[in-house]
This record gives C-alpha cells, sequence and structure tokens, in this order.
C-alpha cells in the first residue's frame, strides 16, 4: 500500500457538523477500500486566490492516508460526487515511501580481514642539476 495525502476545499456555508459528516463519509470509504487513514488536518475557512462555483472562502481539509493503487480511481470518484467539495487533489506521498524503499534497499557492508600493507618510505633526494620550473619562469 501507498501513502497519499487528499486535499480537498469545502464550501464555507457548511456547518462544523457538516464538515466533520463529509470528513467521516470519505474516511469510511477509504476503509471500505482496504486503506487506513492516518491523518487529518482541518485547516478551517480560508480566502480562495480565485472564486470556484461563485465561492470566494472555502473550508480546508486534508486527510493522510495509505491505500492500494488500485483503491485510488475509486476514491477519487467518490469525491468527485461530492457536492459540497469545490475542489480536491490526490497526491501520493513520495517522502514516506521512498524511506521505506531505501531502508530494503540498503546493502550491508562486509568487512574483510586483510593484512595491512607495510609502509615503504622512499626518499626522493633533489638534485642541485634537476630542472625545476617556477612560475615566474
Amino acid at each position: 500500500m501507498n501513502q497519499y495525502e487528499l486535499g480537498m476545499v469545502l464550501r464555507s456555508t457548511l456547518t462544523e457538523e457538516e464538515v466533520n459528516q463529509v470528513v467521516e463519509n470519505v474516511k469510511s470509504r477509504i476503509g471500505e477500500l482496504g486503506g487506513e487513514c492516518t491523518g487529518i488536518h482541518l485547516w478551517g475557512k480560508r480566502r480562495l486566490a480565485h472564486p470556484i462555483k461563485k465561492q470566494t472562502e472555502g473550508i480546508y481539509v486534508f486527510l493522510n492516508f495509505s491505500l492500494s493503487p488500485q483503491s485510488v480511481k475509486e476514491l477519487v470518484r467518490t469525491v468527485q460526487f461530492i457536492d459540497v467539495v469545490l475542489r480536491h487533489i490526490l497526491v501520493k506521498d513520495e517522502k514516506k515511501a521512498t524511506v521505506k524503499e531505501k531502508k530494503s534497499a540498503e546493502i550491508p557492508v562486509v568487512e574483510t580481514n586483510q593484512e595491512p600493507q607495510s609502509e615503504e618510505v622512499k626518499e626522493v633526494s633533489v638534485s642541485e642539476n634537476d630542472d625545476v620550473q617556477t612560475p615566474s619562469e
């Protein structure tokens, strides 16, 4: 199952009970599809950047959940049919998915017992006859 985040903008005319009812409907639909809701963030009423369906304000709600990729289309279809949802966006949460992939892809480091090589010190003699170029030449 993948991690997703669903962002919804609801009509600003809804009461708190109606907002909770919409959230519970979506949450129960996620459960029916075999997913699990891991977090709900209610941002409350905010001014929209531009009017949507003659609304200048909206109630922002974000849900974090895990769901199989096959069930995502059905969830989006369900959200599209809710009348009080002005806009929605569903994003796959890559951060959590990549952390799990990295943990499974880590290769353990195997140390080998190698004998340390003896360090030989070589003396290099520089005679006065050697032509050494300097930057000033």
